[in-house]
């Protein structure tokens, strides 16, 4: 069965973004739209380290399943015009995601480029030698984990300082004579 291609879309983005160090530093509707600049001339070697870096960090591994989703939302899109078509467009969707799951390696690329912005062949390989290092490689295998409980821990210290900040509003209202 398919999600929506938003709901579906956006869950794999956060977790991609959440499992990525750093996260994504703005909105994925404004990275849409964020033009990047101009790249230096960044050598072989130097975007190949930040590929190694991207593979060993888990990064890459964050973006799987993009493409597909991809695919199958821009099918289904076709839903609000005809819902008549569900399965035939689901089948279409399937057929035509080998044709952009090629284009994976471009993620990963993005990525790559990125790093070699911020960080010199040398730092890319300091980078590299660490997360293939006993601590690195518990860091990478750990991480989807450890997001995952600081969300929840994040998510419940919300709620708590949502209920607290709730009742000082009242409390305040209440001294101005409204009874919330």
């Amino acid at each position: 069965m398919f999600m929506s291609h938003s709901s579906r879309f956006g869950v794999r983005l956060v977790l991609a973004a959440a499992l990525a160090v750093p996260a994504l530093p703005v909105p994925f509707a404004l990275a849409q739209q964020a033009q990047p600049a101009p790249a230096a001339k960044v050598s072989p070697a130097h975007l190949q380290l930040a590929r190694d870096l991207v593979a060993v960090n888990g990064e890459a591994r964050a973006f799987e399943g993009i493409i597909p989703n991809i695919v199958d939302g821009a099918a289904l899109s076709f839903l609000q015009t005809n819902p008549d078509l569900a399965k035939q467009l689901r089948e279409v969707a399937i057929i035509v995601r080998p044709e952009f799951e090629a284009r994976q390696a471009e993620i990963i690329d993005i990525l790559a480029t990125s790093y070699t912005r911020h960080f010199t062949e040398a730092e890319l390989k300091e980078a590299i030698t660490f997360y293939r290092s006993p601590t690195g490689a518990k860091l990478v295998q750990d991480r989807p984990v450890i997001v995952q409980e600081a969300v929840q821990g994040i998510q419940a210290w919300g709620a708590q300082v949502n209920a607290q900040a709730i009742e000082r509003v009242r409390a305040e209202m209440r001294k101005r004579g409204v009874d919330l």
